[in-house]
């Protein structure tokens, strides 16, 4: 199947044939045999990625580390409501399912017609929602009253502004009150140095928006509170390689990797 992404939404394409790399390795930290069966699928030169190790390494790091803070939300709520931001042609829903939850994949149209051509979902409780994420009306669509809320933001932010991260938290949490968030962040240092990255072609699609921590999201908007961060290094410093050996040094920790933070909006 031909693509005709561009942009950003070309970049979806990284994740997914990273997902599938990690599921053919040895011990890898995911098992993803969705991804590995797209790419297959896909007519696109996923070759051009061969030598993106970094990138493959964040994608599994960050993809396992989402993968079991969605899980521990779900083993403490079962009936949770998942809501996947920018879901591009993640597959989590498959890997968490305790068989309760609902789960809401949002994505632009074109990403979405692309997901439905893939993924033809046809489990009741997934439901597909085409719209930007910033676009409002969405917010109606997803069934959420008196359930637990999850919202997940995975390889998305660093291409917003802060203008619309700041919209895009205030319509969250004015809709979504007492839910908790994971979002991946990317820290300033990145962004000045993006036209290092090894996967990205940051002139079509650039990143924008950084913060060093979570904690400095509480600035955009009153109703959040950083609960916790965790950077894609700890734990996993071994993988790294040099990156890793490097990693000890808390600025270089702090600095030179994304993040995923733990957000909590409060109830009204």
């Amino acid at each position: 199947m031909k693509t005709k992404l561009s942009g950003v939404a070309e970049t979806l394409l990284i994740p997914l044939w990273a997902r599938a790399v990690e599921t053919k390795r040895a011990n890898g930290l995911i098992q993803d045999e969705f991804a590995v069966q797209l790419v297959e699928q896909i007519d696109y030169d996923f070759a051009k990625f061969a030598r993106a190790k970094h990138s493959q390494t964040g994608v599994a790091v960050r993809s396992h580390i989402l993968d079991h803070e969605t899980r521990a939300f779900i083993e403490k709520h079962p009936d949770a409501v998942c809501i996947n931001l920018a879901c591009g042609l993640d597959t989590r829903f498959y890997r968490v399912d305790n068989e309760r939850i609902d789960w809401y994949n949002l994505d632009l149209p074109d990403v979405m017609s692309l997901r439905q051509n893939l993924l033809a979902e046809e489990n009741p409780r997934v439901h597909e929602i085409a719209a930007s994420v910033f676009d409002s009306d969405w917010v109606q669509k997803v069934e959420h009253t008196g359930r637990p809320v999850l919202i997940l933001l995975e390889g998305a932010a660093m291409y917003f502004t802060e203008e619309e991260m700041r919209r895009l938290f205030s319509m969250l949490a004015e809709s979504f009150a007492d839910a908790s968030m994971l979002i991946e962040i990317m820290p300033p240092f990145i962004i000045g140095q993006q036209k290092r990255h090894d996967s990205v072609d940051t002139k079509k699609a650039p990143f924008q928006w950084g913060v060093k921590s979570g904690k400095e999201i509480e600035k955009l908007h009153p109703a959040i509170t950083f609960l916790k961060e965790q950077t894609f290094y700890e734990g996993f410093r071994r993988r790294w390689g040099l990156f890793g050996a490097l990693s000890v040094i808390p600025w270089w920790n702090n600095n030179c990797n994304d993040k995923i933070a733990c957000l909590h909006f409060a109830a009204h």
